[in-house]
């Protein structure tokens, strides 16, 4: 890269790249609540205060260290205008930092320069293009689709999502088999003790119990079976 196609990069290209990212991003935060509102406004749909708490807590806890995780993690393969972009697009590791690695071998650019940068840029940029085709496409056809297949199979897609989850399960307890020895019998007690209605007697009936007392559960377990290893200094 010439002195003069620096000069346009940093000078030009990052200011306006970091001025509009800014703003989309700044826009994209009312955009999310679009979904609820709309079923409000149509449906009257309301979520209780219990239901909000439970989602709230969920998601805290499964996503909370990602967001300190993925700014660094990310970073040097995404740069400035892939993070803009993948930060309102999502899928961060499993669509976008895929793809911007593809580019960068590809074209055999390093990755965190200018060059690297513009390529990374280019590649989320078309992968997000054709996620909004292929997603706007199976929305579309979705029901016509669905028409076609046998009832066999249309009933076979109640189980994806615990298919989804129990797989995401597994993966989690062969990272850590100490602690899913504890933990599962505990998640299971827990459930137990929902099912009889235990924690209803909690303020806005309790649905939130269940995941947040796995959660603490869960930080204490890692932390007796881990805290003193990771604690411990390399030799």
């Amino acid at each position: 890269m010439t002195d003069m196609e620096r000069d346009v990069f940093h000078k030009e290209y990052m200011p306006y790249i970091i001025k509009w990212g800014k703003l989309t991003c700044w826009l994209s935060i009312p955009l999310i609540f679009i979904p609820a509102i709309a079923l409000y406004i149509f449906y009257q749909a309301v979520p209780s205060v219990g239901g909000v708490i439970t989602g709230f807590i969920a998601l805290f806890s499964s996503m909370v260290a990602w967001y300190v995780v993925d700014p660094i993690t990310l970073y040097p393969i995404l740069h400035i205008p892939g993070m803009y972009m993948t930060y309102i697009a999502g899928n961060s590791k499993e669509i976008r930092a895929p793809a911007a690695t593809a580019a960068l071998s590809a074209t055999d650019v390093e990755a965190g320069t200018e060059h690297g940068t513009i390529i990374s840029a280019i590649a989320i940029s078309v992968s997000i293009f054709i996620s909004l085709a292929v997603m706007t496409l199976v929305a579309l056809a979705g029901n016509f689709i669905l028409s076609l297949l046998p009832d066999s199979i249309v009933a076979a897609l109640n189980y994806l999502l615990p298919a989804l989850f129990g797989a995401m399960c597994m993966q989690r307890i062969m990272m850590d088999y100490k602690s899913a020895f504890v933990l599962l019998p505990c998640a299971l007690i827990i459930r137990y003790l929902s099912t009889l209605g235990v924690f209803k007697v909690l303020p806005f009936g309790g649905g939130y119990a269940p995941i947040l007392s796995c959660v603490i559960i869960g930080v204490v377990v890692a932390k007796a079976l881990h805290g003193k290893a990771a604690a411990k200094p390399k030799a």
